[in-house]
C-alpha cells in the first residue's frame, strides 16, 4: 500500500494511496484530520518535485504560510480503499496564492475537494513577501474547482462555551515550529459536545501556536454551523473552525 506518486502534466500533481489503518477512525472512514494531512502532503510533494521544497524555502528564509480553508466532503472513503490526491494552483496575487485540492476513488469519482490561501512569507523580515516570477512559472495555473459560494471569513459567534485549555504539545509542531494546520482541526473535534462528519468545513487561520502555548477553546452551536474558536489565554484567536 505505498504511495505512488507522479508529477502529471503541468500544473496539476497527483499520487495515488490507499486509505491506512493509521488514518481511520472508529467507523473504519478516513478521518477529517488525515484527510487534510493529504491535501497537505500533496502540495509538499508538488513543491519537492519542482525542486521548491522545504530545504530550498529554508535556505532563502521564506515559506508558505495557510490562511484559510474550505473544504468539502461528498464521503469519506474506507479503510484500504485506493485514493488518488491532487492539487493545482490556481491563482497568485501580490502576496497570496490560491490552491485548490481534490480526492478521488480509483473509479475516478470526486469524494472531496478543498479551496485554499496561502500567504507568501519572509521569514527574516517577519512580513508578507511577492513570490518571485520563476516560482509563479514552475506551478503554473488550472482553472478552479467548483466550490460553494462562502464569506471571506469565518465569522465570530455571538455566543461561546468555553471548554478546557489545553496546552501545544511536541507531536503538534511541524517545521516551522509552529502547530501543524491539521492539528487545529483535531483540536476542535476534540472540544465537539458530540461526534461530527461535516460535510464542508472551513478553518481561517489567525496566527501560529508555538510550543508550550495554551490554548483555550471555546464551541458555539448555531442552527446550520457549529464553530470552535481557539484562542489564547487574553481571548485573542489562533484559529477559528466551522463545520456544517
Amino acid at each position: 500500500m505505498a504511495h505512488e506518486m507522479q508529477q502529471s502534466a503541468a500544473p496539476v500533481f497527483e499520487f495515488n494511496a490507499h486509505v491506512r489503518y493509521s488514518e481511520v477512525d472508529h467507523r473504519g472512514l478516513l478521518s477529517l484530520p488525515a484527510l487534510i494531512n493529504y491535501f497537505q502532503d500533496a502540495s509538499t510533494f508538488q513543491s519537492e518535485a519542482l525542486g521548491m521544497g522545504m530545504s530550498w524555502l529554508k535556505e532563502r528564509q521564506h515559506g508558505w504560510v495557510l490562511t484559510h480553508w474550505q473544504i468539502v466532503v461528498d464521503r469519506y472513503p474506507a479503510l484500504c480503499e485506493p485514493i488518488c490526491v491532487g492539487t493545482f494552483a490556481s491563482g497568485f496575487k501580490g502576496v497570496t496564492a490560491t490552491r485548490y485540492f481534490y480526492l478521488r476513488s480509483s473509479d475516478d469519482g470526486l469524494l472531496a475537494r478543498a479551496k485554499s490561501t496561502w500567504a507568501y512569507m519572509d521569514f527574516a523580515k517577519g512580513r508578507p513577501s511577492r513570490p518571485d516570477a520563476a516560482q509563479i512559472e514552475a506551478y503554473g495555473m488550472s482553472e478552479p474547482l467548483d466550490m460553494p459560494a462562502e464569506e471571506r471569513h469565518v465569522s465570530m459567534p455571538q455566543v461561546l462555551s468555553p471548554c478546557e485549555p489545553v496546552t501545544v504539545r511536541r507531536g503538534q509542531i511541524d517545521t516551522n515550529e509552529h502547530v501543524n494546520n491539521g492539528q487545529y482541526v483535531q483540536m476542535a473535534l476534540e472540544v465537539l459536545p458530540r461526534e461530527l462528519s461535516p460535510h464542508v468545513v472551513r478553518v481561517d487561520y489567525r496566527r501560529a501556536a508555538v510550543l508550550g502555548d495554551v490554548v483555550c477553546p471555546a464551541v458555539a452551536q448555531e442552527e446550520d454551523r457549529t464553530v470552535v474558536v481557539l484562542n489564547d489565554p487574553a481571548g485573542e484567536p489562533f484559529a477559528l473552525v466551522e463545520f456544517s
